[in-house]
């Protein structure tokens, strides 16, 4: 039983509901169950209207809640109204549409329900609410408040169209919003996005032709003339893209990443989305997120891996940012993340993307140091023939199976030994970070540091295990180096 189904508690909704009609989910549930967040994870894959019933109460209303009065039914009822109005308006247009509404009582729901409503209610325990609750920054939902809403709480029946959703699975919003789908059998829209990329290199070209392929549309622009770029200047890229605008940054961190990031800033709108798919340090981030939002420009940052191989395979993305910014532009980061369930994660706010790249980095530093001294004692050996056939044994039953081995094939497909590639390997800092950052946080990396140093160095016992390093990096980077060029370092 996978996880969006396990959660899915119960489902009056036939299967042919929806034919004919016009969809309008209603989330509905207690304070802290989680509606807000999936009705905005499914506004974004299902390309759906959304709106959120509290920004409709009247100004009589408002005052009397921030007075600290409870709301009576008699106040509610011209709210309800406003809502159903607001519903049929959406039917009327044949708008598929999400709103977030808690609907405890069968009078509200009945208020609102049409043809072609269903309400997806959030369920969870107290404890599982208060829990969530807790975790939340600023929120100040007292027990007994939540207490007084589960007692009104009249949970939907079976003469009802609705799905009950399970929350207490330790679930995602990802993974409940794919459950919502599931459970409505509604499509999520291959939706169609019109994106900015500006870096057409290695990665940001390959970037490009997935999304393309995909049947997203993509303006680029390189510095380089000769990139394939569609347009010459940053001014260009924003006048050709749509409002709201995304626009994904895939050039060298430090100063360039900077200064693309501050020019933005001034061109595009309230509203756009930028993203820094670079190695961006995870603490430039944040400057970059505040920087944008004095503009009103949304920011994420994303750690990609993947390689000149990720055209085809699919990239490894972890984003860093806001729910509802990640949410808006899902359709892109589902396009580029591989097939099947795994390679796409919202690792954590602003920052959270590239200090998990940097993790990843550091361990596949350590990873391919430990193929690389591993290669290098069998190449001593008097009892290994074949190093690198013996490494290829691996690639099949073994614990220590990985892609790096199928890459380590390849390069030792034709030079078994090594000798054409330079005993020298760059790092490109994601390493150092982590181990700074370890040491920070008092966590010992000492396999991370090793193989931070030894890349540091290139005396000559180590010659064998930086070959291994440096061909497995031409492997799934294009990061080549010539032997001939090393006399120039």
């Amino acid at each position: 039983m996978t996880t969006e189904s396990a959660i899915i508690a119960a489902n009056t909704v036939p299967a042919d509901y929806f034919a004919g009609k016009t969809p309008v989910i209603v989330m509905m549930g207690v304070c802290g169950c989680g509606k807000t967040t999936v009705a905005e994870h499914l506004a974004a894959r299902l390309g759906l209207k959304s709106a959120e019933a509290d920004d409709f109460h009247p100004k009589a209303n408002i005052d009397k809640m921030a007075a600290g009065v409870p709301l009576t039914d008699e106040d509610r009822w011209p709210w309800l109204d406003t809502l159903a109005a607001w519903i049929d308006e959406r039917i009327a247009a044949g708008e598929p549409a999400v709103i977030t509404c808690s609907a405890l009582k069968k009078a509200y729901r009945d208020r609102l329900r049409r043809d072609g409503v269903v309400f997806v209610y959030m369920k969870g325990s107290f404890d599982e609410v208060m829990e969530r609750l807790s975790h939340r920054k600023g929120h100040f939902m007292k027990p007994n408040m939540l207490q007084s809403q589960f007692d009104i709480l009249e949970e939907p029946g079976a003469d009802e169209m609705h799905v009950d959703v399970e929350i207490g699975h330790g679930t995602t919003p990802d993974q409940e919003s794919d459950a919502v789908i599931g459970a409505l059998g509604l499509v999520s829209a291959t939706r169609r996005m019109t994106i900015g990329m500006i870096g057409l290199g290695r990665m940001g070209g390959n970037m490009v032709r997935r999304l393309r392929a995909g049947g997203h549309t993509v303006v680029g622009f390189d510095m380089n003339p000769d990139s394939g770029r569609d347009v010459d200047s940053l001014e260009a890229l924003v006048s050709a893209l749509p409002a709201p605008r995304v626009v994904w940054v895939m050039v060298p961190s430090g100063a360039p990443t900077d200064s693309t990031v501050e020019r933005l800033g001034e061109l595009l709108e309230p509203g756009d989305v930028v993203i820094d798919g670079g190695n961006s340090k995870y603490t430039e981030d944040r400057e970059h997120a505040a920087a944008l939002a004095r503009h009103g420009i949304g920011f994420l940052d994303c750690g990609v891996s993947g390689g000149v191989w990720g055209a085809e395979r699919g990239y490894a993305l972890m984003v860093g940012g806001e729910d509802a910014t990640y949410a808006r532009v899902l359709p892109i980061f589902e396009t580029l993340k591989p097939e099947g369930e795994y390679g796409l994660v919202h690792a954590g706010p602003v920052g959270g993307g590239h200090f998990a790249k940097m993790v990843h980095n550091g361990i596949e530093y350590g990873m391919m140091q430990a193929f690389g001294e591993g290669f290098a004692t069998m190449m001593r050996s008097e009892y290994i023939t074949d190093p690198a056939r013996t490494m290829d044994s691996w690639r099949s039953g073994s614990v220590v199976v990985s892609w790096l081995l199928d890459l380590f094939e390849n390069a030792t497909k034709d030079d078994p030994e090594l000798q054409g590639v330079p005993a020298v390997a760059n790092e490109s800092g994601e390493a150092r970070w982590m181990v700074e950052a370890a040491m920070e946080l008092g966590v010992p990396t000492p396999a991370t540091a090793a193989a931070l140093w030894q890349r540091q160095t290139s005396r000559g016992g180590a010659d064998d295990i930086l070959r291994v390093v440096t061909a497995l990096r031409a492997q799934f980077g294009g990061h080549v180096t010539k032997v001939d060029e090393i006399a120039t370092w």
